[in-house]
């Protein structure tokens, strides 16, 4: 569903015109669309995070890879953001998963230089966020010793909408409830309770949503777990 329809879905249950078009460039810059059609934009987009971030949809996974050079220990994650969630890391050669790592321990295994290990990586460690790109950084223990192509199972989350014809990946029922439910209380309409109303609706919504995903990842978390 697109970012327009998004909004047009949830200004109809407020009894509000529709947006009769799709408007050119940016949602923000747009002259065709009125400021409060464009707050409604803005309460999709956070019901949109937030449901994103409420589970691991299988439809934000992907599969970055980074292949790694002798005696560099630092790399950027490309097509990460600072919302990105790692599930796993798995080294191709010979399957080996690689296991998360604190990053004080991380530091600890830096010193003394002479003494740090030159191999196949076992550990990751999220180190930051590249100033130029946006992307999550890593670093890798043990350094790595050649080259090792090692693959990221990724969740990433889309960036906010702006444009008319952004296209919604999660489920799209409870991101219409909860901007719907965002909107009432914005307004403050029946001292809050058709809010609540709507607030049971996008939870239930959302859980439903979250437990049909939850069938596509069948044994992962017991897989995680051990």
């Amino acid at each position: 569903m697109i970012y327009v329809d998004l909004i047009n879905a949830v200004l109809r249950r407020l009894r509000e015109s529709s947006i009769s078009g799709n408007w050119s460039g940016t949602l923000p810059s747009a002259t065709t669309v009125s400021d409060y059609q464009k707050l409604i934009g803005d309460l999709v987009n956070e019901s949109k995070r937030e449901v994103e971030d409420a589970w691991n949809w299988s439809i934000l996974r992907s599969n970055p890879t980074i292949t790694t050079v002798a005696d560099t220990q630092a790399y950027t994650l490309t097509g990460t953001t600072e919302r990105t969630r790692i599930l796993m890391a798995q080294e191709q050669s010979n399957g080996t998963i690689l296991q998360e790592m604190s990053d004080p321990y991380l530091q600890f295994t830096k010193y003394p230089a002479s003494s740090v290990q030159k191999t196949i990586p076992h550990y990751y460690s999220v180190t930051g966020i590249d100033s130029g790109t946006g992307e999550l950084t890593v670093e890798f223990e043990p350094v790595p010793d050649a080259a090792y192509n090692i693959t990221f199972r990724t969740v990433t989350p889309q960036d906010d909408f702006d444009a008319a014809l952004d296209n919604l990946k999660v489920p799209h029922m409870p991101v219409i409830l909860g901007a719907w439910a965002r909107a009432i209380a914005e307004r403050g309409e029946d001292g809050g309770s058709m809010s609540d109303i709507v607030f049971g609706q996008y939870q239930n919504a959302l859980s439903d949503a979250i437990q049909i995903d939850a069938g596509r990842t069948v044994g992962e978390i017991d897989f995680y777990a051990c």
